[in-house]
């Protein structure tokens, strides 16, 4: 990555991808990832082991469950206050 400056873009994807990189010393081959930049501009390469792929996918399940929950909450929070605001019109809206 010498040489030339990177968009904070790409130096997130360089984080990304040591991350990746930081999963296991395990030196099998299960799989490879390629990180490119939003041009197209490959940022770097990772070899995973079966158990970084587990690893990563599993991080990201819990993470992608955490967010679905997270906006369930914000939907039934949304969802009282327009029932309230309902309710409030249905009587007037009088305190």
């Amino acid at each position: 990555m010498a040489g030339r400056g990177f968009s904070n873009d790409e130096l997130r994807l360089y984080e990304l991808l040591q991350q990746f990189l930081a999963l296991s010393d395990d030196e099998t081959v299960a799989g490879r990832i390629i990180v490119q930049g939003p041009d197209g501009t490959i940022v770097g390469d990772a070899t995973l082991a079966a158990v970084d792929v587990e690893a990563a996918t599993d991080a990201l399940y819990r993470m992608n469950v955490q967010r679905a929950e997270a906006l369930n909450v914000a939907d039934e929070a949304i969802a009282a206050v327009g029932d309230e605001a309902e309710a409030f019109l249905r009587d007037g809206g009088v305190l």
